[in-house]
């Protein structure tokens, strides 16, 4: 089986185990970031998961290494930053399970990933590198990003992006655009959510609520002529869309009461790249020709994964294995 990469953060998300009150033990802290989540998603569900990125050597950088090791994500060309703090998000928990972030990320190990320190060898044998937003914010992980996704294209793989815009990261907010602009066109898949749609083009209206499906046909066409060979809008309760240039599929939302939304886009985009895998799809052609069943299964399969993830606290503690997601929904 081709493996997936996962280049991008691995960070320590800080969230809430019981009423928040002075003086009381009430945060944990869980093995988060975007990417990594993915990474993990992906490996639960027996798919074969790399890791590349920046980790600090301080005790939450062990805490982040052993939580990839325990998930079975091969960490072989993971990179030692010296002197620098793992990123840390504080999470606080809304009442219907979504929640805000607060992100401690001066100068953090995932930010410092340089393009030199890329182990090109580990993208022998893959199918997709997957990476996201976060590493795009400013530092030297900007230009690693951005040259991995290159690589990728080079050996003829498939390049997976995450838009996942957290503003208060960025060094320069008003480049996000811009900055967007260079890895969507290097993208082979294009995942993003409704909310993120503005950051990529100044031109998008405003979607009602929930949006209509005329207002995502036209956001997903736009996006496509802009190079990507498959779309993926994710609606949070309101399911998703996925889009290539002539299949177009809606996911509709399952009936589930969410606790805990943290990390639900990662199991989501992580499940759809297992399941292109084991769909044999490790190459960019290979995108536009899958079908209008292929992609619902994916669609739905996703959906499952995201669905149990949500009724669950935590982030990577609350993704499910392959057997947990056959029997959720008639998957």
């Amino acid at each position: 089986m081709k493996h997936i990469i996962n280049l991008g953060e691995a960070l320590i998300d800080i969230i809430p185990s019981s009423p928040i009150r002075l003086g009381g033990a009430c945060y944990t802290p869980h093995a988060g970031g975007a990417i990594a989540n993915a990474a993990v998603a992906i490996a639960r569900l027996g798919g074969s998961s790399r890791f590349i990125g920046g980790i600090a050597e301080d005790r939450f950088g062990r805490l982040l290494l052993q939580a990839l090791v325990e998930n079975s994500v091969d960490i072989r060309y993971v990179q030692f930053i010296e002197r620098a703090p793992t990123a840390v998000a504080l999470v606080t928990l809304l009442d219907d399970g979504q929640r805000r972030f607060m992100f401690f990320r001066e100068g953090t190990a995932d930010s410092l990933l340089r393009v030199e320190e890329l182990n090109w060898s580990a993208w022998q044998d893959t199918a997709i590198c997957h990476t996201g937003g976060v590493l795009l914010s400013g530092g030297p992980a900007r230009v690693a990003t951005l040259a991995a996704m290159e690589h990728t294209r080079r050996v003829g793989a498939i390049v997976s992006f995450d838009v996942n815009v957290r503003e208060s990261l960025w060094d320069e907010p008003s480049t996000i655009q811009e900055i967007l602009a260079k890895a969507v066109e290097r993208a082979d898949i294009l995942k993003l959510s409704v909310d993120e749609a503005h950051f990529l083009s100044d031109q998008v209206t405003a979607p009602a609520n929930p949006p209509d499906s005329g207002w995502l046909t036209s956001l997903g066409e736009t996006l496509l002529e802009r190079g990507p060979r498959l779309v993926i809008i994710t609606l949070g309760a309101n399911g998703a869309l996925l889009m290539t240039a002539s299949r177009q599929v809606e996911i509709r939302p399952l009936p589930v009461r969410p606790v805990d939304t943290t990390g639900a886009g990662d199991a989501f985009i992580g499940a759809v790249l297992y399941m292109l895998v084991q769909q044999g799809c490790s190459t960019p052609s290979d995108l536009q020709v899958l079908s209008e069943q292929e992609l619902s299964t994916i669609g739905n399969f996703a959906n499952a994964v995201a669905g149990i993830s949500v009724t669950r606290y935590g982030g990577i503690a609350s993704f499910p294995y392959l057997h947990e997601v056959s029997g959720f929904s008639n998957i």
